[in-house]
């Protein structure tokens, strides 16, 4: 808990599952955060939107990573990103306003400017949330029956019943 209690603290971090730093970035520079849903564009049963129509999109979150002038510090950050782009792990980012969880990384791409005197490495980082869901399974038995017990089916066959005049006839045979 102290850990958790240390990070929060400093209001803005990228922490990986094991609470250090997802990289060893010198500071943050901007959190940019992206939550939207999908709902239907076309025409919708009478005219009543359902939960269901409304589908929630992961959320993504943009983090620029500020990297001071110390060049062996870049190379292993970049290594780093290079590394957790193709791996399963996830983070989270902690920002005051908001804390987003389970987030993976899914794009980076970093700049060297004259403006930031040429030796500060800005790295922008794309996170995407990772949604978890439960399903549950629920096992249904089928017993079918028996072709032979099978109830009779009338299958549109009619069978003729003797009439008065077969009968009678039959009889006058004899």
């Amino acid at each position: 808990m102290a850990s958790i209690n240390s990070v929060m603290s400093m209001g803005w971090a990228v922490v990986g599952n094991n609470l250090l730093p997802f990289v060893p970035y010198t500071s943050i520079g901007a959190v940019d955060a992206d939550k939207s849903s999908r709902v239907p564009t076309e025409p919708v049963e009478n005219g009543q939107l359902a939960a269901f129509n409304i589908v929630r999109e992961p959320e993504r979150v943009n983090v620029e990573f500020l990297f001071n002038g110390n060049y062996a510090i870049q190379v292993l950050a970049l290594a780093m990103l290079d590394r957790r782009l193709n791996s399963t792990n996830t983070c989270t980012i902690f920002s005051p306003a908001k804390i987003w969880r389970n987030m993976a990384l899914d794009h980076y791409d970093f700049s060297r400017t004259q403006t930031t005197g040429a030796s500060m490495l800005n790295v922008h980082a794309s996170f995407v949330e990772i949604v978890s869901v439960n399903l549950s399974q629920q096992k249904t038995s089928y017993l079918p029956k028996r072709a032979t017990s099978a109830n009779k089916v009338n299958t549109g066959q009619a069978q003729v019943k003797p009439g008065i005049f077969k009968s009678l006839t039959d009889y006058l045979k004899k």
